[in-house]
């Protein structure tokens, strides 16, 4: 069967599912489904054997923001944008709202799956909704914003996972104004993205190449930012920055003859609402 871009979500999820553990993340492997390991096998051999490992310290990175956060801020807004089949919401505290927006044919198959979890006994309650849009259309801003400031929290938090990669620089620069919108002084925003130094790297030359002849994204601009870039977003400042490679080794979760040049080495953004 044909692999398209957003079957990528499954295959995130079997990650996470191989390594809970690591990525902290006990509900991934409710999402796997047909031939995963052949699939992460052939992305293994063409593109990067430790993508699974990377994608697990990407959950674990956000998982430990998220826990920390709402900690200390229980009635708390939690958005994520571009959401896929993360499954944050059912690790947090029931005090902790949740909404979750992501394009339709996403939004359709995921609501259906959780509440089917849900009334089997898999998956703890939680207070999610599931809205259907496209974050990179301006047209729709107005509405997304009046729908979440409804709720009134005196938090939010808003995570980008895995989105900025098949945005260009107009559509992310839309997107965080749309963030620069909704959220209040203090408020955290959360991002992940691919440093310009990659661009140059071979593992990043074979990512694409697997995008286009596997997955059949032409359309893909395969977007990375200069870290900087993070320094100079309107209404923020950037708290902390860490990356899948340093958090791996800080768990010590690689092999001894790990060789660091066959990393899709993406780094992950903690920015505050000034």
């Amino acid at each position: 069967m044909k692999k398209e871009v957003h079957d990528t979500a499954f295959m995130i999820a079997y990650y996470r599912a191989m390594h809970e553990a690591l990525s902290k993340d006990p509900y991934a492997k409710l999402w796997p489904k047909g031939d995963l390991k052949n699939w992460a096998d052939d992305f293994a051999e063409k593109v990067s054997e430790h993508d699974e490992l990377l994608h697990c310290m990407r959950n674990r990175y956000f998982h430990d923001v998220l826990k920390d956060f709402t900690k200390e801020n229980e009635d708390t807004l939690f958005i994520n944008l571009g959401a896929g089949f993360s499954m944050y919401p059912y690790i947090l505290p029931k005090t902790v709202s949740t909404i979750e927006i992501e394009l339709p044919q996403i939004v359709t198959f995921k609501k259906d799956a959780i509440n089917s979890f849900i009334s089997k006994g898999k998956l703890p309650n939680r207070n999610v909704v599931h809205m259907s849009g496209d974050i990179t259309d301006e047209n729709h801003h107005g509405d997304i914003v009046s729908f979440i400031k409804a709720y009134k929290k005196p938090k939010t938090i808003i995570l980008i996972e895995g989105v900025f990669f098949f945005l260009n620089k107009k559509q992310i620069e839309s997107v965080l104004r749309l963030c620069e919108r909704i959220q209040k002084k203090d408020d955290l925003l959360l991002c992940v993205s691919f440093d310009k130094g990659v661009n140059n790297t071979e593992v990043f030359s074979n990512l694409k190449l697997y995008f286009t002849d596997v997955l059949d994204s032409h359309e893909n601009p395969f977007t990375s930012l200069p870290h900087n870039f993070y320094k100079t977003i309107d209404g923020y400042s950037l708290e902390k920055r860490s990356s899948s490679l340093e958090l791996g080794q800080k768990l010590d979760c690689f092999p001894d003859d790990f060789d660091e040049e066959l990393v899709l080495n993406e780094y992950f953004y903690t920015l505050k609402k000034s």
